[in-house]
């Protein structure tokens, strides 16, 4: 079976347009999407008008008999969240956020939650684990959510704000609970593992969440798809593909102008084949 990986399609619309160019000329069976799917261009009040562009690009990868499995991420309008229940409804995606879903064989798990950043949006901003608020030391602007008319709200306490919400630890593990075979699991999680490299920025910061990293450590799903940090093979000497003891951790994100995404084929629980549409097969790869 063969799946095309990729996050971060926001930069623009044009992304999208390549991303059906992309699963027409791949022929994947599956396409996994890590977050930040709304463009952002006209700024993130204005994603609520793509969702009929949206749903337009899913029916035509759905056209070429590809089912789209997919979560939001820290730049998508919040209340798209509605709209995203009503197509997986409706079979046009498979929306997986903190939950567990067996796709052709495979059962697949979702988490958007990311740990502070500088950025001023907060909805999908998380704890790392339970007791253990990180607040970003830069700040570039008031913390905020969006309220229910689409207008900015500002958050009067960013820390007892994410002490009110679920941690990263806990969505992956209350996922992992639901889930029958670990091993053979795959997972899009937004937020990339710390101390893998997939997380480099291009201020020369290292901004993993380390309890994304313990969570892949300790239970060992087959495969991890990540994106947020997608600058970061541009500024790593090229590692998008890493393993930490036998899972293997992908930075899918968008790197270039052009689209980046990742193949591979599924084969008896095995990944073989795995590619970048930029850096190719031969990418610079970490075990941990």
């Amino acid at each position: 079976m063969k799946v095309l990986a990729m996050a971060d399609v926001h930069q623009s619309e044009r992304h999208w347009e390549m991303l059906v160019k992309a699963v027409e000329k791949e022929k994947p069976d599956l396409v996994l999407i890590a977050g930040d799917l709304l463009p952002k261009y006209e700024g993130i009040l204005a994603q609520v008008l793509f969702v009929h562009c949206l749903k337009d690009y899913a029916s035509a990868i759905r056209a070429m008999r590809a089912e789209l499995i997919l979560i939001l991420g820290n730049d998508d309008n919040q209340l798209m969240i509605p709209e995203m229940e009503k197509g997986d409804r409706g079979g046009l995606w498979h929306y997986i956020p903190d939950r567990a879903r067996k796709v052709k064989g495979y059962e697949f798990c979702g988490c958007p939650w990311i740990r502070d950043y500088p950025f001023a949006y907060k909805y999908w901003v998380a704890p790392d684990s339970p007791g253990e608020v990180y607040i970003d030391p830069i700040q570039l602007g008031p913390p905020a959510v969006i309220n229910s008319d689409n207008d900015i709200e500002i958050i009067p306490d960013l820390g007892e704000y994410l002490k009110g919400k679920l941690s990263v630890k806990e969505s992956l593990e209350n996922m992992a609970g639901q889930v029958n075979n670990l091993e053979q699991s795959i997972w899009l999680i937004h937020d990339p593992p710390s101390g893998m490299e997939l997380d480099l920025c291009a201020t020369g910061n290292r901004v993993g969440n380390p309890a994304v990293y313990q969570f892949l450590l300790e239970r060992q799903p087959l495969l991890s798809i990540h994106g947020h940090i997608h600058e970061a093979p541009t500024y790593n000497g090229g590692i998008w593909a890493a393993k930490i003891g036998k899972t293997w951790c992908i930075q899918a994100g968008q790197v270039e102008h052009d689209l980046s995404y990742v193949t591979f084929n599924l084969d008896q629980g095995k990944v073989k084949n795995l590619r970048h549409s930029l850096y190719g097969n031969q990418g610079s790869r970490r075990q941990v």
